[in-house]
């Protein structure tokens, strides 16, 4: 894939799930349970399994038990943990300190990767993430570093950072001997069982029918870019892309979730602000550097 097309991919997907901070914000505030909201931002990947298995048939059910267990790991780690964990833990911590700790997510994610999946460590990409990292606590804790909230609301949204992490190292190595669409229906439909059958146990499924069109619309929203669209590109670019190299473009989230928040929450951004996401910028590109010199060798 070209380097051009695949940066515009992972742009357009980190935009995606930027979009996601602010809906969920709006929607658990609109007494939306957040187990049965994770539920049903997942349903759009039935449609998209339907359209495998007419396609593929039987070969699209012709996996081995390795990749069964791919399926269902992952189906645990990228879907049923962390938005369950993300969903709740935003109802008892506040949004600041949610971000700070889900922009821990590259951080395990490059650990993981360099003794996993045996990734290459270099002077730019460590200097990168520091610097990076550095930009979104400061981005999102206003130039003060303190820790609010919760200490239950923290603890969920770390787990859900580490399962990412850990989804993401499992989804590499699955890339290798799996078709990427096989990935992402199969693992969706095993979290979306997982999801379902605890929206059924632990809040009242009968809530959905009072849901008004504006809430709809704002799950399918959810639904179709933040689960779909994004998804569906980041798949297709890790498959020829360093998993550490990637993830640091996760940096950007906060970004652009400012700008969602100012458009959808009212919030304001000052030239502070703008201050720390231009560091957030300057890591992305530092840990980038290193690898395109050595394409253009």
């Amino acid at each position: 894939m070209k380097k051009f097309l695949a940066i515009a991919f992972i742009l357009i997907a980190v935009i995606s799930w930027s979009l996601s901070f602010p809906l969920v914000k709006i929607l658990l505030n609109n007494n939306v349970p957040p187990i049965t909201m994770a539920m049903l931002r997942h349903l759009i990947f039935i449609p998209m399994l339907i359209f495998i298995t007419l396609r593929d048939g039987k070969t699209s059910f012709s996996h081995t038990k390795k990749a069964w267990l791919t399926f269902l790991l992952l189906g645990i780690f990228t879907i049923f943990i962390p938005n369950v964990s993300q969903n709740i833990g935003m109802q008892y911590t506040t949004a600041s300190t949610s971000s700070i700790i889900q922009s821990s997510t590259p951080i395990f994610t490059i650990i993981l990767a360099f003794i996993f999946l045996k990734e290459s460590k270099n002077f730019s990409k460590i200097i990168g993430t520091v610097i990076a990292m550095i930009g979104v606590i400061l981005l999102v804790s206003g130039g003060k570093i303190e820790m609010g909230g919760t200490t239950y609301g923290n603890t969920l949204i770390l787990i859900s950072c580490v399962s990412y992490a850990i989804s993401g190292v499992i989804l590499k190595r699955g890339l290798m001997e799996i078709k990427a669409s096989h990935l992402l229906c199969f693992e969706t439909l095993f979290g979306f069982v997982f999801l379902f059958f605890s929206t059924l146990m632990f809040e009242n499924v009968y809530t959905i029918a009072t849901f008004d069109v504006y809430t709809w619309f704002l799950i399918a929203i959810l639904a179709i870019f933040a689960s779909g669209i994004a998804a569906i590109l980041y798949y297709v670019v890790l498959i020829d892309t360093e998993l550490s190299q990637l993830i640091v473009f996760v940096y950007l989230i906060p970004l652009f979730a400012v700008v969602f928040s100012y458009f959808m929450l009212g919030e304001t951004v000052s030239l502070q602000i703008l201050f720390f996401a231009a560091l957030i910028i300057s890591g992305v590109v530092i840990a980038q550097k290193n690898k395109v010199e050595r394409r253009g060798v």
